[in-house]
């Protein structure tokens, strides 16, 4: 190591690696539970494998570089993020609107 960025780019490309094989590791598992039973299990799930693609993509570019096809191939996965991101802020309003509902009390009268 000639600089200390050389280093700095070592430890973050060694960094995205570990992340890209936890984020892969953690989908695998996932698809191992019934995750399509609810709709937080289907989120979790879509949120992860986005996750899992824009870590392998980094990956794959320190691998490869870039290309067209590259290019393009980020476009699609990085379209899917604000998507995905989206879906979990209408999860999180929906779960607000829930914990502010009135409670009715059954056992009242019993």
């Amino acid at each position: 190591m000639e600089q200390p960025e050389d280093l700095f780019r070592l430890v973050g490309n060694a960094l995205l690696c570990a992340s890209a094989v936890i984020a892969s590791t953690s989908v695998i598992l996932h698809l191992g539970v019934p995750w399509w039973r609810s709709e937080m299990g289907r989120h979790l799930l879509a949120y992860m494998l986005v996750m899992a693609a824009v870590l392998d993509l980094g990956v794959i570019k320190l691998i490869i570089g870039d290309s067209v096809g590259f290019a393009a191939l980020r476009t699609v996965v990085f379209a899917l993020v604000p998507a995905v991101m989206a879906w979990r802020v209408w999860l999180q309003i929906k779960a607000r609107r829930l914990d502010r509902a009135p409670v009715i009390d059954t056992t009242e009268g019993a």
